[in-house]
């Protein structure tokens, strides 16, 4: 059983949903992560955004304050394709900066080409738990209302009864014509 699930069912938000309703709540959930970025994604913006003509301008005048830097990042983003970077690292931020302190780049050119990283993905997968159902809500439910309920004495059938009464709550809920409650 997955403690990032019971985590999140415990949040109030789920509390008043059926089963169904918060397995599907919970599979539409979405995070944004950090990722790895191809180098070949920065160069293209670079290029893009004239960035990467101002690097080559700066590279090739020998009278231009920063024509070290200019030959130091153009020689990192057009080396070999496949190489992924870390878009957070120290050493690439501070790439970032010196491309901003030399007028190649602007700050929002920077937050930009920093996004690259962002990339949202389902909950459920990035907790690795996969697709959820009505069952695996109830189920979850059902562990975290007996122990809720063991911690307050109650016995086993005291348990078993509250489990079948909100089971058949969840089913007049959810539309079954049948139920009667």
């Amino acid at each position: 059983m997955s403690q990032a699930l019971i985590d999140e069912l415990s949040k109030a938000e789920y509390a008043l949903m059926s089963d169904q309703a918060a397995a599907d709540a919970i599979n539409a959930k979405t995070v944004t992560i950090r990722v790895l970025v191809d180098l070949w994604q920065i160069e293209e913006y670079a290029r893009r955004h004239g960035i990467r003509a101002l690097l080559k301008k700066a590279e090739g005048n020998t009278q231009h304050a920063c024509q070290d830097i200019a030959i130091d990042i153009l020689a990192y983003i057009t080396s070999p394709r496949g190489k992924m970077i870390d878009l957070d690292l120290a050493e690439t931020q501070g790439m970032f900066g010196a491309m901003v302190s030399c007028g190649f780049a602007t700050p929002t050119h920077v937050s930009e080409m920093t996004a690259l990283a962002d990339q949202v993905v389902r909950w459920v997968d990035h907790v690795s738990i996969g697709n959820q159902s009505a069952h695996s809500v109830r189920v979850i439910r059902d562990e975290m209302n007996g122990a809720t309920a063991k911690r307050a004495g109650w016995t086993q059938q005291n348990i078993d009864r509250y489990n079948t009464t909100q089971a058949a709550i969840d089913l007049w809920r959810d539309g079954d014509p049948d139920l009667v409650v």
